[in-house]
């Protein structure tokens, strides 16, 4: 496994002292990726942790699942409506529709986001420069973070300024080939990413991978903690957390 003798880009310091609320501070009332769980969030003091597909006019929207019908009751995909069209529809019966990730930001201007761009391409172009846009014009603290490193490899030749971060896992995710999947948890892509941050699925760490990158000074941002036990295990193992269902302190880092 060959490692880049230090990270890429320097981690700013509040991609490790803030948690990240998964998907926002969603509950029964304000659904996940909502512009009122983002509101929620930035109310509560956290940073935020969303999920940007591209839609069929090739703007960026926020929503996890590529197909619509989890939160919308919509058969389609999201790549198969406009960013109007998938305003118009509702979240989980509320008033809330899919965000437009300009929209998203605008809530989140004041506080940390890491945007996890949702893209299977094997060539970038179609995701990327709308969401760089946005970023180049958003004033906050912002990093992009992906599972696909095509992705963050556009962002390291087109906006190298952009904090970047490499999503992980070792314990699987539907449609993931294991040859791919052992790829992802040996963090081989990290000589062409060069990311300022690794953020590893909680349940495949302690991992010898994330261990050598903690020891040549990377940063790691752990993935999901829900309960007490996996916060105690991040703390062990990452510098910061993307949660939910739980409210660790704000201002405190995780890793405290």
């Amino acid at each position: 496994m060959s490692l880049p003798d230090e990270p890429g880009s320097i981690t700013p310091s509040w991609l490790i002292e803030v948690p990240l609320a998964h998907r926002g501070l969603h509950d029964e009332v304000r659904p996940e990726n909502s512009l009122a769980s983002f509101a929620a969030a930035v109310e509560a003091g956290y940073g935020v942790e969303l999920d940007v597909h591209v839609s069929a006019d090739d703007q960026p929207v926020v929503t996890h699942d590529a197909q619509l019908s989890r939160m919308t009751g919509d058969g389609r995909a999201v790549g198969d409506l406009t960013a109007e069209e998938l305003g118009r529809l509702r979240l989980n019966g509320s008033d809330e529709g899919v965000p437009h990730l300009a929209d998203a930001l605008e809530v989140l201007k004041d506080v940390p986001v890491m945007l996890e761009l949702k893209t299977s391409r094997l060539r970038a172009g179609a995701l990327e420069p709308g969401v760089a846009a946005l970023v180049d014009e958003h004033p906050g603290p912002v990093c992009v973070a992906s599972f696909n490193p095509v992705a963050l490899r556009w962002f390291r030749r087109n906006r190298p300024d952009v904090i970047r971060v490499l999503t992980a896992t070792s314990v699987g995710l539907n449609g993931i080939a294991a040859p791919l999947l052992r790829r992802l948890a040996e963090l081989r892509d990290l000589p062409t990413v060069a990311p300022a941050a690794v953020s590893y699925d909680i349940l495949g760490l302690p991992h010898p991978a994330v261990q050598a990158w903690r020891d040549r000074g990377g940063a790691v941002v752990t993935w999901t903690v829900a309960d007490e036990a996996a916060l105690a295990k991040a703390r062990r193992f990452a510098d910061n957390i993307i949660f939910e269902c739980i409210r660790p302190e704000p201002g405190v880092p995780p890793s405290a």
